[in-house]
């Protein structure tokens, strides 16, 4: 049976995509190492569940229909300064930071959605505290990535603010040109 690579999410809105479009632009053509993200797919994740089985996509949404029983009130975010995972020496990952209002907001939706898919069966995240991040792109090769960084560091990625009122359960295709997202289900604030 086919499972379905799963994932929680917070979609942006175009403002902030377009800034990322801008970003990739610039920086694509200095750096042969690095898999930039496509900027339409480019969202703030919650919690990852992995590859699951078509039953239980319908516990998960299940679980989201318990959570969002109860009405939310939206909140506001902001980007904020780009960083690398695990830190600029040696980065894997390149992202653009999350601050704001509702940081506080974001943190209580993340633990909830964490316990409840614990409770599901689904492991909790082991990498430490929630670092809310919007993922830019990753490293492919293992070479020295300091022009890159300096000039990525440099950049000065404008704060945008937006309203979060919407959380996604994606879905995720991998295809040899990266992967390709599709909303399953969306639950409004």
């Amino acid at each position: 049976m086919e499972k379905i690579r799963t994932f929680i999410a917070i979609p942006l809105p175009e403002i902030v995509l377009d800034e990322f479009s801008k970003l990739i632009s610039i920086m694509q053509p200095i750096s042969r190492s690095v898999k930039w993200v496509r900027p339409q797919s480019i969202h703030l994740t919650l919690k990852f569940l992995g590859n699951v089985l078509p039953e239980e996509l319908e516990n998960i949404f299940c679980v989201m229909d318990n959570i969002f029983q109860t009405p939310r009130k939206h909140f506001t975010l902001t980007t904020s300064e780009l960083g690398a995972f695990p830190n600029l020496k040696k980065p894997r990952v390149f992202w653009v930071g999350i601050q704001g209002s509702g940081i506080e907001e974001l943190r209580i939706l993340h633990k909830e959605l964490e316990a409840e898919m614990q409770n599901q069966g689904f492991p909790k995240e082991e990498r430490g505290e929630f670092s809310p991040h919007l993922t830019v792109a990753r490293v492919k090769l293992r070479e020295d990535l300091s022009y890159l960084t300096e000039k990525l560091m440099g950049y000065k990625f404008p704060k945008h603010e937006f309203r979060v009122d919407k959380v996604h359960v994606m879905r995720s295709d991998l295809k040899p040109s990266g992967a390709v997202y599709s909303v399953q289900k969306s639950y409004k604030f």
